[in-house]
């Protein structure tokens, strides 16, 4: 190969000598080495890959490597989107970068992979197509930047690299397909078993009989599979957490399921609370304590209600996204944690980036897949099989036999609008069940007196805070002492949360991001304690 060079051109001898040596190859991988070899030589590069799909689809893996040691280039994620390679392969595009060291955030691979590449060098990413024009692999050709532009530039490197799609195509045709069908069946004997094993799971765990819970169950067992960011949306009590749940369970992650209410925790303690604290980082910082991201290594991040992060919290998120990195409060060094991210939120995310209070490239970043539940009152069929697995529930954990429920009683609850869907439909039912004797049925009076109880029977100081007190808080505002006025807006406002979460304490500290016990105390010294119905 002396007669090839970048400047000099290529040798018409050379040419003709590495067409012949391509033509003998014998399978993909060996055809990639000749070419790589031969490039990487005449244009003195610092790095020649070809890259390929495995046959899961979820990974880019070396198929050779120009004079390069192949096992210190490791896989390439297809869920590092903005990775030249993945991109290449993705959009079947060629792919330009000037300076490696130019990309940031672009993942742990590519870090791996410039980690042993010189900083100032040019990288050209050539994806090279199958016999059905889809990409089959893509070229990765790493060195100075004017060489590579020598080489795109050079008519008898361009024949040369239409000849090595054309024979690529033919190997992987002929030579590939075996080896490639017998990979495939057994990769799919498996990932059947495991789709039927999650599909189990699924049915079991997302209730319901209608066409619009077995489409749900169907896109839920299709997003097990992925490794891509998911946003779960819907109303309050749709099932948001649940679904989130069932599809970590459904999926080969086997770290934890960690979940994160980004509207419970108080905004001074989020951060804390995800990326971990050192000692000492704050006053009260007594000791280390784990963040929850490096808990969900391996595993699952569901942050629900993500549209109530702190706006200042979301860059911190977006890198994480990114780069799979974080940094505990008060540490000096990054740590790295692979999980899989899943969101959730009952508001509009559009409409808070158009306000201003989310940010536009986190939600496209968290919205790489997305899954809608619908309310209850779109899907009123399933009723009957989530009655009868709260029932079923009930029973086993209370260790009662309520026998099931009136066909009366079934039919008004399928006319009921029910505001606070699923979660409002079993806490019913759990109601109705305590109330009905073992061996008997649900009746629907029971329910009847059960919901007008709920939504009549609000005490009079928790009936409309505002509307009471806000006299009384203008009066204060204009005349009143600090502690007075301060005294009478958390009054208000713990009466106002009490009646929003139907008199349940726990659900009320949980809004309001106080322990149970403090908010107890408070209760106690406004006298609203005998307002308070579940503990």
């Amino acid at each position: 190969m002396a007669g090839m060079t970048g400047t000099a051109g290529v040798a018409s001898h050379d040419v003709a000598r590495l067409a012949r040596d391509m033509a003998f190859a014998a399978h993909p991988g060996e055809l990639a080495g000749v070419f790589l070899r031969a490039v990487s030589t005449a244009y003195d590069l610092s790095a020649a890959l070809c890259y390929a799909r495995d046959a899961t689809g979820e990974w880019l893996v070396p198929l050779a490597i120009g004079e390069r040691d192949s096992d210190a280039f490791g896989p390439v994620p297809m869920a590092e989107l903005e990775n030249p390679l993945v991109y290449s392969f993705v959009s079947s595009q060629p792919y330009e970068v000037k300076r490696l060291d130019a990309l940031i955030g672009v993942g742990d691979a590519f870090e791996h992979m410039r980690a042993m590449l010189p900083t100032l060098a040019a990288m050209h990413v050539v994806p090279m197509r199958d016999d059905r024009d889809h990409a089959a692999s893509v070229l990765a050709l790493v060195g100075d930047a004017s060489a590579l532009q020598a080489w795109r530039q050079s008519e008898a490197w361009r024949c040369l690299l239409q000849t090595y799609e054309r024979l690529g195509a033919r190997l992987q045709e002929q030579r590939g397909a075996a080896d490639a069908q017998r990979r495939s069946q057994a990769w799919q004997r498996e990932t059947e078993r495991s789709r039927t094993r999650a599909g189990r799971l699924l049915t079991a765990g997302f209730v319901g009989t209608s066409a619009t819970a077995k489409r749900l169950r169907a896109e839920m067992l299709r997003l097990a599979d992925s490794s891509l960011a998911l946003l779960i949306a819907g109303e309050t009590g749709a099932g948001k957490d649940h679904a989130a749940w069932l599809i970590h369970q459904a999926s080969a992650r086997d770290g934890k399921f960690v979940p994160v209410n980004c509207a419970a925790i108080p905004q001074n303690l989020i951060e804390a609370e995800l990326f971990g604290v050192v000692r000492g980082a704050y006053t009260g910082a007594t000791h280390a304590r784990q963040g929850l991201v490096a808990e969900a290594d391996g595993g699952t991040l569901f942050l629900d209600e993500i549209g109530d992060m702190p706006v200042d919290l979301q860059s911190a998120l977006l890198r994480l996204l990114n780069v799979k990195a974080f940094r505990p409060v008060g540490a000096t060094r990054e740590q790295s944690s692979d999980f899989r991210l899943i969101c959730a939120t009952h508001r509009s995310l559009p409409e808070l980036v158009a306000a201003g209070r989310f940010r536009e490239d986190l939600y496209f970043r968290i919205r790489q897949q997305a899954l809608h539940l619908p309310p209850l009152r779109e899907r009123t069929e399933d009723i009957p099989a989530l009655v009868a697995a709260t029932l079923m529930a009930f029973n086993r954990e209370q260790k009662q036999n309520v026998a099931g429920i009136s066909a009366r009683a079934q039919a008004w609850l399928q006319a009921q609008p029910f505001p606070g869907n699923v979660r409002e439909l079993r806490s019913l039912i759990q109601a109705a069940a305590e109330q009905t004797a073992s061996g008997s049925v649900i009746r629907s009076s029971t329910l009847r007196a059960l919901r007008e109880m709920l939504t009549t029977s609000a005490p009079a100081a928790l009936a409309d805070p505002i509307a009471d007190h806000g006299p009384a808080l203008n009066e204060l505002w204009d005349n009143g002492s600090l502690p007075e006025v301060m005294a009478a807006f958390e009054r208000s406002l713990l009466q106002d949360r009490l009646l929003k979460v139907q008199g349940s304490r726990r659900l009320a500290a949980e809004s309001l991001g106080i322990p149970k016990r403090t908010l107890a105390r408070k209760c106690l010294a406004w006298n609203l304690e005998r307002e308070d119905s579940t503990a």
